[in-house]
This record gives C-alpha cells, structure tokens and sequence, in this order.
C-alpha cells in the first residue's frame, strides 16, 4: 500500500504536468489578446490530472482532509477493510502494526474474530491482549464497550484513553466496523474539558457513563461504577432505577439498594428525593448541601442529572458553601436551597419539610408566606402556622409585616427585634426575604 503522503506530492507533480500545455497556451500579455485562466480551464487541469492517475492515487485524491476527522476516521477503517479483501489477513496485520501504518494522531487496531487484539502499531504491548481487558483512566472498560458497539455497519464510541502521540489522556473517538467476524477501528483525539472547568467536566463525565451503558448494558454499567476505581478525584457516579432506587454509588455503598427518598443530606434534607425528581433527558443541574465523602465536611454540591432510558445518572462536584460566620451570606444560599427544593418537589413537600423541626439548623430555619394574603403556611414553630400579616409586630411594638410583604424576586434585607427561639431574650434579627412563584421565602439570624 502507497503511503498517503508519498501519494499526495505524486499528484502535485501530476497536476503540473498536465496543466502545462494550457499553461503555455494562456501566456502571454494580456493587452495581446490572451485571456486569463478561466474556472473552467481549472476544471479541465483537474480532470485530465485524475484521469492520468493511477488507481491508488485517485482513491487517495478523493480522500477526506483531516479536518474532517469523523469523515478520515472512516476512511482509515474503511482502507484496513479494503486492504484485508485484496490482500489477505496476513499482510493486514503485518502493515497495521507496523510505525509507517500511524498517521497522525490515527491509527488501525484490529481484533481476531475471538476478539483479541491482532493489530496495534501505536501500542505493540496490547497485541495478543484480549481486548476486554483493555481499560482506560479509572479502569473504565474502553475495550469491551469498544467490542460490544461493532457492528457491520459501522459504530461510534467516545471515551477517555491516552493518546500515545502526546502521553496526555483525551476524549477518543472510535468509529468501529464488524467484517468478516474480524474488528476494525481507528479514532481521533481532542482534549477534554479540564477539572478547573467543573461543570464541563462533570457533564462529560456523565456522559461517559451513559454511552457505556448504552455499548455493554445495565448489569456492566452497574458493576462499574460500584467499583472504587471508578471514582475520579472528587466526581463518582451514582445511578438510581426505574422504581427509584440507587442501584449504583462508588463512594458509599451504605447507599445501594434504599429508596433514593431515604438518601438524606444535614438537616433531613431531601436530596435524594429532589436529585430523582430534578433529572431531565436533556439534563438538569441541582444544587444541594451534601457531605463530601473526600473531606468529610458538609458542603454545596453542584450535580448534573439525566434521566436516559428510565435511568438516572447523576454525578457533581462539591465547594465549600459560605460559613455561618458570614452570616449574610449563609441566610441568602439557606433561602435559595428551598427556593430549589420548591422548584423541584413542588409546594407541599417544601412546606411539609420546612414545617419541620429537622429542617432548622441552628438559629436558620425558613418561612414560608403567600404572596396574595400574607397568610404563613410554613413555619418550623406551629404556632406561627396560618399567622395573619397583621400579628407581624416585634418586640418594641413595630409592625414589620409590610417590609415582608414588599419583597421581589430580587430579595430583601428586613431588620426587626423577635424573642431568638435558642436563647428565649429579645435579639435583633436579620431577614432575607424573596418572592417566587407567589409565595415569600425568607429565614435570618440573632444577634444582640
């Protein structure tokens, strides 16, 4: 086989040649009556140059650019599958595993029909390896979902692998064909998204594990990523069913098997219940306060959720939320957490959670108000239930109610004097309020 590149300069030289007869005859001034080259005296250089080749060099001029990496991806493939009709399996693999056989960044690996790897120029080491038990970073299993995707027609996989040009693990993208019982692949390389870039990360992350479930099915997916080799750094991947149980979590197999309702966060906040109700098809984010299972301390984590195939896949990333020492700052996140929670499970579970002492932590706990009567319809202290706006007067006599009530969707500071519940004296209290959706959401804290 004729090395593309060697092709290449052959019909440059070509080209030229055939284009110097009508060279020759288009020069000359112009002020004597010559024309210029014309689109189609190009078109006819072109087409007597590609008459003039030989077949190997025509199938070469036709090739895609690798600017077009899925389109030469194919073509690399379809030029091994070519090779193997013409040639025969011998001198396949012999030209695939050897250094001339790389091109770039592409490469052929080749398995027998009992799926072991019978050609790998990039990595000679994996020759004689069944393919299954090639992995990649975290040991995912690249190889098997690579084999499992096959098929006669053709199939893509992407995954993470390192990319023996450079050393660095990137997102591959393998197109494979099933011939003759035989595997045939090849695939490029991009860098993907970076951890300092925490979202892209994780999405990709999930997604990883949606096209491995898709190549090699549940009950591989599953055991995968139950393994603690499938945790990456802080992001692990947990998996609820149909009935909305965790089937899959690497970082807490105390979870496995329960309702995802059961999985609680601080506070009994429901955060299994909210991740199995947020997951969309098109993915959804939810934010919630969780332990991390790295640090052992409570903070905000960030998870993308995709509801595929009946299936939630859900993973995310954890940063330190602000301390209750920031007081302002620690009311505003403890609102907006069941804002979220509303937006997500609805009015009544909202209400019935933050009507409930386990929701108060510390001197935070949430209210909950409606916007068209200023009746309280959610309130950690029952008494306060169903209070009329006209009973909000604090300690000195001054009616607060209205400053509540004056509330947007943007938020808003009000400061009056309330008995603190923790320590039974007469405090100033601070209270961030926000209107959504027809009700106000506010909670504060004490000081003297």
């Amino acid at each position: 086989m004729i090395h593309r590149n060697r092709i290449i300069t052959g019909i440059a030289a070509l080209l030229l040649l055939a284009a110097g007869p009508l060279l020759a005859a288009c020069a000359g001034d112009d002020d004597a009556g010559h024309d210029q080259l014309t689109r189609a005296d190009v078109e006819e250089i072109v087409e007597v140059a590609i008459a003039t080749l030989p077949a190997s060099a025509a199938e070469a001029a036709a090739a895609p650019l690798r600017s077009d990496p899925e389109a030469y991806t194919r073509f690399m493939v379809a030029s091994a599958i070519e090779m193997y009709e013409s040639e025969g399996l011998v001198a396949t693999l012999v030209h695939y595993n050897g250094e001339d056989s790389i091109d770039g960044q592409w490469y052929v690996f080749i398995t027998d029909r009992d799926d072991v790897l019978r050609a790998h120029a990039a990595n000679p080491s994996l020759v004689g390896v069944p393919i299954a038990e090639v992995v990649g970073p975290n040991n995912f299993p690249a190889g098997a979902a690579v084999a499992a995707v096959g098929a006669e027609a053709g199939a893509w996989f992407s995954y993470t692998y390192p990319n023996p040009d450079t050393g660095v693990t990137e997102a591959k993208h393998s197109w494979m064909v099933r011939h003759d019982g035989l595997l045939f692949g090849s695939g490029w390389y991009e860098p993907g998204p970076p951890k300092s870039d925490a979202p892209a990360y994780t999405q990709a992350y999930v997604r990883g594990a949606i096209n491995l479930y898709d190549a090699v099915g549940r009950d591989a997916t599953l055991a995968y990523y139950n393994t603690a080799e499938s945790i990456d750094g802080q992001w692990y991947m947990f998996i609820i069913d149909e009935s909305d149980t965790i089937v899959a979590h690497a970082a807490n197999e105390d979870l496995r098997g329960i309702p995802a309702a059961e999985s609680l966060g601080p506070n009994d906040y429901p955060a299994g219940a909210a991740v199995a109700a947020a997951a969309a098809e098109a993915g959804a984010w939810l934010d919630f306060t969780y332990p991390n299972p790295a640090t052992g301390g409570v903070e905000t984590k960030h998870a993308w959720l995709v509801r595929h195939d009946g299936l939630v896949f859900g993973s995310g990333w954890y940063e330190p939320g602000p301390p209750k020492s920031d007081a302002p700052a620690y009311t505003q996140a403890f609102v907006q957490q069941a804002i979220d929670l509303y937006n997500v499970l609805g009015r009544d579970a909202a209400v019935a959670y933050y009507s409930s002492e386990a929701s108060v932590d510390d001197e935070w706990y949430v209210f909950i108000i409606g916007a068209e009567d200023g009746v309280t319809i959610g309130h950690p202290i029952p008494r306060f239930i169903g209070r009329d706006p006209s009973e909000r007067i604090d300690a000195t006599g001054y009616f607060y109610g209205d400053e509540i009530l004056a509330a947007d969707e943007s938020g808003r500071w009000v400061d009056y004097v309330l008995i603190n519940p923790a320590t039974g004296d007469d405090r100033q209290k601070h209270t961030w309020v926000v209107l959504h959706d027809g009700l106000f959401f506010g909670s504060g804290w004490y000081e003297e």
